[in-house]
């Protein structure tokens, strides 16, 4: 019986410790599958979801300061008109300008962005969002073929082209962001 403890003794120790390394292996296996997983929902973040987010909080913000301003010069316009005091439509003019302007030079080289974006780092939109990605394609391509003359307005209105359609894709984009970042936390 005594040869039998002196052989568990000495069986013992080198079992323990291989149980306790293939432990440790799996442990350490699971913590780097985690790791990578946290990195991956960052790069989510930092070049897909942050970057889309942005450039559409940028539009909205000025746009929203766009219909301030149209609404402040319509009621005052309809003011002076009602007081009868002349008004010069110059003004009207230069609001006019100053919004196409904006539109061709800052927003739709923003929306091509966005789907510059989309197409480059599509693998690393979830695939909840992924099923936007046709909608933004059809609203950037309206707008190209638009400015290039290649569709009519009636064509354009039949098809339905209006940023409202790209709403539930915004939408998306929040809550997707939302959810990645509390993952993070």
């Amino acid at each position: 019986m005594g040869e039998f403890f002196d052989t568990i003794k000495f069986i013992i120790p080198p079992l323990a410790t291989l149980v306790a390394g293939y432990v440790g292996v799996r442990y350490g296996l699971k913590q780097i599958k985690i790791e990578k997983h946290l990195e991956f929902i960052e790069k989510q973040l930092k070049e897909f979801y942050s970057p889309l987010l942005g450039r559409r909080k940028y539009i909205r913000a000025k746009s929203e300061f766009r219909l301030k301003v149209e609404t402040i010069s319509g009621r005052q316009w309809k003011e002076n008109a009602a007081k009868k005091i002349e008004q010069s439509v110059e003004s009207v003019d230069k609001e006019i300008e100053y919004n196409n302007k904006q539109l061709n030079d800052e927003f739709l080289p923003m929306y091509r962005e966005m789907l510059t974006i989309f197409k480059d780092n599509y693998w690393l939109a979830e695939p909840e969002t992924r099923k936007f990605y046709n909608e933004l394609v059809e609203y950037v391509e309206g707008w190209n073929r638009w400015k290039e003359k290649g569709v009519t307005a009636e064509t354009m209105k039949e098809i339905g082209h209006s940023e409202e359609k790209l709403n539930p894709f915004y939408e998306e984009l929040e809550k997707r962001a939302d959810i990645l970042r509390s993952k993070l936390s």
